[in-house]
């Protein structure tokens, strides 16, 4: 399928959401959590409405590889011994796509889809499924959530390593999503900066502000080939501000107004020029689910949000900031350039 591939001279000056998600959360659907689902036509409504010029979008859940009962009885994530999908994100990543381009082919210039990956299991299988998109679709760079797939992060530095290999010949970028909480086993921002340093010759960034941790920012900002996106920026400072544990506390929490997340915005953008980029995580700007965090230990969340208050966060910089963010978001997607 013929589909040109938007460049970064496309995206100059746009205003351009770094983090989304679209498709079906079938877990969260079975035991009434929120969000459940997302379109790319949904997500072009919330742009247009909030001014929003383009979104790098990633699938939801790799559930149709994992038997959904067990899943819901335990909460833990079994493969299953007739899965929908060859492996894990076969069937969503071809979902994403396929809505992309060939479901609303009209919106496809307002969207930079990801495919995603478990860092883990059937890594082979699952880089000859992408290699099979790649050849109908553009692709713009890779999403892992490890607690998604609930497969650690360090097993990119064991079975997962071949991944780096893949994108570095293909110029994409990867984003992580990252967690400080304790007793969070999956994908510690500790854990994911040792999968980073042991690959340097690809660009990454760091999801949902590392936690407000300042120490990680401050190490993702020494770094030359790592960002940081805000992500669910206000559902993740109303954490820090109640002083939840999945959030960095004192000393490591960012000093900051914890108490208004568009001031946090332009303090991080304030104090780490090079490496903000701002996204919504939209539908993920609310989370309503209960979730395995680790071996017996589970997390509830009850957190809302919405678009407008996420968009809110790009507003509340001055132009200068958002010429900053936009460049950081370009240089993460494309690579660095002398392009002013």
């Amino acid at each position: 399928m013929a589909t040109r591939r938007l460049t970064r001279r496309d995206l100059v000056g746009k205003v351009i959401d770094v983090h989304s998600h679209a498709g079906i959360h079938l877990k969260a659907a079975a035991d009434i959590g929120f969000p459940y689902c997302a379109s790319v036509e949904d997500l072009y409504y919330r742009q247009r409405t909030n001014g929003v010029d383009v979104s790098a979008v990633f699938p939801l859940f790799p559930l149709l590889f994992f038997d959904i009962h067990a899943y819901l009885e335990t909460g833990r994530l079994t493969p299953h011994p007739r899965p929908i999908s060859r492996c894990p994100f076969e069937r969503e990543n071809r979902l994403l796509l396929t809505d992309v381009y060939v479901f609303c082919p009209e919106l496809s210039d307002r969207f930079l889809p990801f495919v995603c990956v478990d860092p883990g299991r059937m890594v082979k299988e699952q880089l000859d499924a992408v290699r099979e998109l790649e050849a109908e679709f553009p692709i713009y760079g890779v999403k892992v959530n490890p607690v998604a797939c609930q497969s650690p992060v360090t097993e990119l530095l064991g079975p997962g390593e071949p991944l780096f290999e893949f994108c570095a010949a293909r110029n994409w970028p990867v984003l992580f999503h990252v967690a400080v909480s304790q007793g969070e086993e999956f994908s510690q921002a500790a854990d994911t900066f040792r999968v980073i340093e042991a690959h340097p010759e690809l660009r990454y960034c760091l999801a949902h502000c590392i936690g407000l941790h300042e120490g990680f920012i401050r190490r993702a900002d020494a770094s030359p080939n790592v960002w940081v996106d805000t992500s669910a920026l206000k559902i993740q400072v109303e954490l820090a501000y109640q002083r939840s544990p999945l959030m960095a506390l004192p000393p490591d929490a960012l000093h900051a107004d914890l108490s208004d997340h568009v001031a946090v915005m332009r303090t991080l953008v304030e104090r780490y020029p090079r490496t903000i980029v701002w996204g919504t995580d939209a539908p993920f700007h609310s989370y309503i689910d209960r979730r395995l965090q680790g071996a017996g230990t589970y997390a509830e969340f009850r957190l809302k949000g919405t678009h407008e208050q996420e968009v809110a966060a790009w507003r509340g910089l001055t132009p200068e900031q958002q010429r900053h963010v936009n460049l950081n978001t370009l240089e993460f997607l494309f690579g660095p350039t002398d392009l002013a």
